[in-house]
């Protein structure tokens, strides 16, 4: 395993890949994807905010925040500086497209992401994995804590092969 080199790995992994017993958040009609950390179970979820109507809303088509697992499991958002330097997410309009979003994600500022509306109610966040059209499912963060700011070793993204259905999996050695 190289520093600075992608490790593609089968998608027999994707279906064995635990991060020790840490809780999976619920599946609900907003949930787009989610981040997890090899420092606590607490996760970051990203959910579609949508209108009455079920759509988008243009202003603010993402609403992020922890999942406090390690206390009860209560909703907390993010705080400034979390969403500046970890975890926040810029969201532009694509031009020409109705309901598309292009993300930048902090956590993975050189990968491209959009967020897409096809219906009422439902919504992706679509990515490469694996140079595979992937719905993103979680995102992984291995991250040494040895000073005030965390050193990011690896990120692992999971998904779904937007075309063939089929698990896709791509781990990404930070250099």
């Amino acid at each position: 395993m190289v520093k600075g080199k992608i490790m593609m790995i089968s998608s027999l992994f994707f279906l064995a890949a635990t991060h020790g017993d840490y809780p999976v958040p619920e599946k609900t009609a907003s949930r787009l994807f989610y981040i997890q950390r090899n420092h606590n179970a607490n996760t970051i979820v990203y959910d579609a905010n949508f209108n009455e109507k079920g759509i988008l809303k243009e202003e603010d088509p993402l609403d992020v925040y922890w999942l406090r697992y390690q206390e009860q499991g209560q909703r907390m958002e993010l705080r400034k500086i979390e969403k500046l330097y970890a975890y926040g997410v810029e969201c532009t309009a694509i031009k020409g497209k109705k309901h598309e979003y292009n993300l930048k994600l902090v956590a993975d500022r050189k990968r491209k992401f959009w967020l897409v509306q096809k219906e009422p109610f439902h919504a992706l966040v679509i990515t490469a994995i694996n140079k595979q059209e992937s719905k993103l499912d979680h995102i992984y963060i291995y991250a040494d804590y040895v000073s005030f700011w965390p050193k990011v070793r690896y990120i692992e993204l999971f998904g779904t092969d937007i075309h063939t259905g089929q698990p896709t999996y791509e781990k990404v050695w930070n250099e």
